[in-house]
């Protein structure tokens, strides 16, 4: 899975996601009333992301999960920095704040969405919400 451009966040997100097709439509439907179509930062705040802290909250389906996290890590590896950075904006800012689901996601995080998290995590002065490295 490849994220080369901005634009093509939401579409490789479900393909890979198929599971917030639902979420999607619903945000999209609410977005055409206001303001027209979703911007990547609505899908990633308000689509993904509270779907991912449902599962970390269950932390029942690990497939899942894993498949979330290998999304992010495409965003991660992505050459468009906007890509890079709406992961670390709207996902790894809130995650290193939250140590409980930062430590559930973190064993199927990939090492360059790691990477960007502990980055994260400096910026804002919560490295000690990093999981320890083995």
């Amino acid at each position: 899975m490849e994220i080369q451009d901005y634009e093509s966040v939401d579409r490789v997100m479900l393909k890979a996601l198929p599971e917030l097709v639902g979420r999607y439509a619903a945000e999209a439907e609410w977005q055409a009333k206001v303001e027209g179509r979703p911007g990547q930062y609505d899908v990633i705040g308000y689509v993904l992301k509270p779907f991912l802290n449902e599962l970390l909250d269950s932390g029942k389906d690990v497939s899942l999960i894993r498949r979330v996290c290998d999304f992010f890590e495409a965003m991660a590896h992505s050459p468009n920095i906007q890509v890079v950075n709406l992961l670390q904006v709207e996902i790894l800012e809130n995650l290193v704040g939250e140590p409980g689901r930062l430590h559930t996601a973190w064993k199927y995080m990939g090492e360059e969405t790691r990477k960007i998290a502990r980055e994260t995590a400096r910026i804002f002065r919560c490295e000690a919400n990093l999981p320890a490295e083995n």
